[in-house]
């Protein structure tokens, strides 16, 4: 009698497994719908990378110069990697007391990557989600495009002037 009861326990158990829809995305997984790099009023969104993609790089260093000389101006979205304290002595502490690495995970537009160096305060930076949504804005202080690498790499320092976790 116990043996019958034990396999009709795994039995059911076994159709349970088999019931579940393992390729849908757990809900408690999925980001907020406030989290959007590609389609969000951000400096490069999807429209705004191509449209930097397709310039010549001597327009490029130009489009550059002129983002780092836009105080405040630079708005983005990415996943937080991590966060430090940066030490007096550090050369970017200039920059902020706090630095965060962050990256967009998926390619923006065709196979290009973001990844962002983000400067900000202590208060600031300790208040992130690791590896949750964030959106900043700032002042781009250097960007760096690999477009001979595949993937494409696009490399962002920014000092963040705001920083803060993605909730909606």
């Amino acid at each position: 009698m116990s043996r019958v009861l034990s396999l009709s326990l795994i039995a059911a158990s076994l159709a349970l497994v088999a019931c579940v829809d393992k390729t849908k995305e757990p809900e408690w997984l999925k980001l907020p719908a406030g989290y959007d790099p590609v389609g969000a009023d951000l400096t490069f969104n999807k429209e705004r990378l191509e449209a930097f993609n397709n310039l010549s790089p001597k327009a490029r260093d130009a489009f550059i110069e002129e983002l780092k000389g836009q105080a405040g101006a630079f708005k983005g979205q990415a996943l937080v990697e991590a966060g430090s304290g940066l030490g007096e002595t550090v050369e970017d502490y200039q920059y902020g007391n706090y630095e965060v690495t962050a990256h967009v995970p998926t390619p923006v537009l065709y196979e290009i990557t973001l990844s962002y160096q983000l400067f900000t305060t202590v208060e600031l930076g300790k208040a992130l989600t690791p590896n949750g949504p964030v959106e900043f804005s700032g002042t781009l202080i250097d960007l760096r495009y690999d477009a001979q690498t595949k993937p494409r790499k696009v490399t962002l320092r920014v000092k963040a002037d705001t920083i803060q976790n993605i909730t909606k």
